[in-house]
């Protein structure tokens, strides 16, 4: 399995993560009650890297054929790029979250929105606070050609059934393309950011992950993943310049 060492920014942000109980497991699942669907937000208090704010979000809630978590969509109305992700899971998830690292301009109410199969949409909101402006374009823009290398890390070798945390990442810069002037937003150039990563186990598809310029540069992406069987991970990352890459590792569970 690859191992990539993390930077030290990259570490405190795991740290505030930890600090603000990002990863520690929610309550578990309690039925078909609004309480049993209603969607986590962890971030730190005050985002003080407003281009890489350390965002998990997600539901604890089952992961059955007939009955699972189809979707989580994330959104910061009146932030210059209010869209920040919209995630898509199956039973082979395991779980229904993911974290990554997102820009926010001016911070606000923070809104997820869960889509149940069985029981419908249900939303959370949580105050996020920023301590600068993390949209704006800076006056370079990035080399298109300094993109790729993806990466995958599993902390362990899993056992049979069980759900674990992945770790993928793609350098890559994230480009908004927007400048601050007089008090408004507008567009210098064609923005340039990650849009997609799916992953597939063999074939079968596991999550499909759709972000926007929010997006941080050179992301780790962390979700999960039911291991059920030996089979090859796959994820592929593609920008909205339609360029494409694409990491592998060999799952074999314990035993």
């Amino acid at each position: 399995m690859d191992v990539w060492p993390l930077s030290r920014r990259a570490a405190l942000r795991l740290a505030t993560l930890a600090a603000a109980g990002a990863l520690v497991p929610g309550r578990a699942w309690g039925g078909a009650s609004e309480e049993g669907h209603r969607p986590f937000l962890d971030f730190p208090v005050l985002a003080e890297d407003p281009t890489a704010v350390p965002v998990r979000v997600g539901v604890d809630h089952p992961m059955e054929r007939d009955h699972f978590i189809t979707s989580i969509e994330l959104t910061l109305p009146g932030d210059p790029i209010p869209h920040k992700g919209a995630f898509r899971f199956t039973p082979a998830s395991g779980r229904a979250w993911v974290a990554f690292p997102m820009r926010s301009g001016l911070g606000g109410l923070l809104r997820a929105t869960v889509e149940c199969s069985r029981h419908g949409r249900f939303e959370a909101t949580r105050e996020l606070r920023v301590a600068g402006d993390g949209c704006a374009a800076v006056p370079a823009p990035p080399d298109p050609t300094q993109v790729g290398r993806p990466r995958l890390r599993l902390p362990r070798t899993p056992a049979a059934g069980e759900t674990v945390e992945v770790w993928a990442r793609v350098e890559h810069d994230s480009d908004t393309g927007l400048t601050l002037r007089a008090g408004s937003y507008v567009r210098v150039r064609p923005a340039f950011f990650v849009r997609r990563m799916r992953v597939y186990l063999d074939r079968d598809l596991v999550s499909d992950f759709q972000f926007t310029a929010a997006l941080s540069p050179n992301p780790i992406i962390r979700f999960p993943l039911k291991v059920t069987r030996t089979g090859r991970l796959r994820v592929i990352f593609v920008n909205n310049r339609g360029q494409q890459w694409e990491a592998t590792e060999r799952i074999q569970p314990a035993g």
